[in-house]
């Protein structure tokens, strides 16, 4: 089965993704997990802001460079794969940084979208209805403590 690949317009610079195969997936929703419970926060208006609330140092290595490395993440403009920091430097300097979390969120919502839609289905809400779940008890946990 080939690749299904998405092209995103961020900044100046038109970039490639791919949808990854089902096993990498799998792999990366375990550890998108945090950054996923912010960007629901958010509910429908969640983007890049959001995903930032949620990356470290060791989320940004562990976890943000293998999803856009199995996503064969490409920028055409620089005609450079981003699968390292070294190929981040390569695409993204610090004026262009904010591209940089566009482009993660962008790849995120392309291989997780599916996923979560059909999950929220099975238990009959929709994205607005969960994000409101999910910011209710963010309060009460906030209140409580």
């Amino acid at each position: 089965m080939s690749q299904e690949f998405a092209t995103f317009h961020i900044g100046d610079k038109e970039f490639k993704a791919a949808k990854m195969n089902a096993f990498a997936a799998a792999k990366h929703l375990v550890k998108l997990k945090t950054l996923l419970d912010k960007g629901l926060a958010s509910g429908g208006d969640a983007n890049a802001i959001q995903l930032l609330a949620g990356i470290d140092e060791k989320t940004l290595e562990e976890v943000i460079i293998p999803i856009l490395r199995d996503s064969s993440t490409f920028s055409v403009t620089d005609e450079k794969k981003i699968d390292s920091p070294n190929a981040m430097n390569l695409v993204f300097t610090v004026d262009t940084l904010f591209d940089f979390f566009e482009l993660c969120w962008e790849v995120l919502k392309l291989n997780f979208t599916p996923f979560f839609t059909k999950v929220l289905t099975l238990f009959g809400l929709s994205p607005e209805e969960l994000a409101n779940r999910v910011q209710s008890l963010a309060k009460s946990a906030t209140r409580e403590s």
